[in-house]
């Protein structure tokens, strides 16, 4: 019976140590108020698309909103979206709001942003699209849901209720960030500077740092079917920098007909990790639903992390095509 108190204490002991190293790296970065890490994204940056760029809002003929939800044992990740083209005034709003919690609870982040973007028309073919976007931020530690080590009986390993660990203040600041993006038949790029304001502000207790997007995609068509029909196949690449986080993300995207299919492929370079990611969607009138698979793979972990994501996007007052001037078709997100 010894024994068998021994090896239970010792097993309790190594997954408090494992929770402690995690919720206590998080709380440094915190306290520090230096976000060494890169911005939450999803596993289809796509799939939340004025996350990855805040100029890709406002280009649907239709009011859009989007859900994506994205979870893993540690991390859940939740973003809701609404964007629409205002043609009469070359432009479009959106309004973005996500929800990160870390730790079942013990780390909340949360965003709301407002997005107002302008739109170029070149010629009938190619557009320019600039977008410039506001946001609130916050963050905070509950630390009712986590373990320190004072509430440990070492004896018995039981949990008490009470620690003599000092609180965690919330952390809230404002944000701001711009992006540009230039589509055409034949071409997607984009540019965007998040948290651009933090380039001006030499604050050491600044939350976020400056992180630049830049995306460049061809779009290959292939007509099917005596016009009736477009394969469309677009091979892409994202690059993604933010502090010491470089990563280059390799996509290629398959769109026919109804179905949607992308695949990535994520190198960090500094890091040198790698993750494969499968979105499969389905369009159905004005509903598309799509699910998504992230494993990644790490040098030094030799488990590999994986996700998994829902997304859901709704169009609506589309029943009727409408023809506005100066318009060019591009390739669905």
């Amino acid at each position: 019976m010894f024994i068998f108190n021994n090896i239970y204490l010792t097993k309790l002991r190594l997954i408090y140590s494992v929770k402690r190293i995690f919720i206590f790296l998080s709380m440094f970065f915190f306290n520090n108020h230096n976000a060494i890490s890169q911005d939450f994204s999803f596993s289809d940056p796509y799939s939340e698309k004025i996350l990855l760029n805040p100029s890709y809002s406002g280009l649907s003929k239709c009011p859009e909103i989007d859900l994506n939800y994205k979870m893993n044992l540690f991390n859940n990740l939740f973003s809701f979206s609404y964007n629409q083209n205002l043609s009469k005034h070359n432009s479009g709003f959106a309004f973005l709001l996500y929800n990160n919690r870390q730790g079942k609870g013990s780390i909340n982040n949360l965003s709301v942003s407002g997005i107002y973007s302008y739109k170029i028309n070149i010629n009938e073919r190619k557009l320019i699209n600039t977008a410039l976007q506001v946001s609130y931020f916050q963050q905070n530690i509950n630390t009712d849901k986590l373990i320190f080590s004072d509430q440990i009986d070492p004896i018995s390993g039981l949990i008490n209720q009470v620690s003599s660990e000092s609180g965690f203040r919330d952390v809230k600041t404002y944000d701001f960030s711009v992006g540009t993006s230039f589509l055409s038949h034949n071409y997607r790029t984009g540019l965007s500077v998040q948290h651009i304001d933090k380039f001006f502000l030499k604050d050491k207790n600044n939350l976020l740092n400056p992180a630049i997007n830049f995306n460049f995609g061809k779009i290959f068509s292939v007509k099917k079917e005596q016009y009736k029909s477009q394969l469309f196949i677009i091979p892409e690449v994202i690059y993604n920098f933010q502090n010491n986080f470089h990563q280059i993300i390799y996509a290629v995207h398959i769109i026919n007909n109804i179905f949607l299919t992308r695949f990535y492929l994520k190198h960090n370079i500094k890091f040198n990790t790698l993750g494969s990611i499968i979105s499969l969607g389905l369009n159905y009138r004005n509903i598309r639903i799509s699910y998504i698979y992230e494993i990644n793979f790490a040098r030094f972990i030799t488990i590999p992390i994986s996700y998994n994501q829902i997304s859901l996007k709704y169009k609506f007052n589309c029943s009727e095509k409408r023809k506005f001037k100066n318009t060019i078709y591009c390739s669905d997100f």
